[in-house]
């Protein structure tokens, strides 16, 4: 029981390490080497930090991963990064803009983030990336 107790505890302090999503004001969203789109409506980046916090509630590994043509979701209080997510179909790496928080990757399913893909979809498609 101790054990579990402990690991449990363990899990906390890394979810607590994360940066909370509450204060985010923006949304930044842009295919690999390709402009990016800034979303700033109240309604519309309340929709994409839910679907991320959703996400969130899925088991993540501490690790990088390294991607290529990726897509990435930036969030912003303000004009200050909180927090940036890379997207591949297949994986999601979280990456605080503290250098001293760990970095985080989970694996994804198609159904995962369909808001966030949609959006993707809209902005310009990379042309580094085929």
């Amino acid at each position: 029981m101790l054990a579990a107790l402990l690991a449990g505890g363990a899990a906390l302090a890394n979810a607590q390490e994360r940066p909370s999503l509450k204060e985010v004001t923006a949304a930044r969203l842009a295919n690999y080497g390709a402009p990016s789109k800034l979303f700033h409506g109240k309604q519309e980046v309340k929709a994409i930090v839910d679907e991320l916090e959703q996400l969130r509630g899925k088991k993540w590994r501490q690790a990088d991963l390294r991607m290529r043509c990726y897509s990435t979701v930036q969030l912003l209080n303000g004009e200050k990064l909180v927090t940036a997510f890379r997207l591949r179909p297949e994986y999601v790496v979280e990456r605080a803009q503290d250098k001293t928080v760990p970095t985080y990757n989970t694996q994804v399913d198609p159904t995962d983030l369909p808001l966030i893909r949609k959006l993707l979809t809209e902005v310009p498609p990379s042309k580094q990336c085929d």
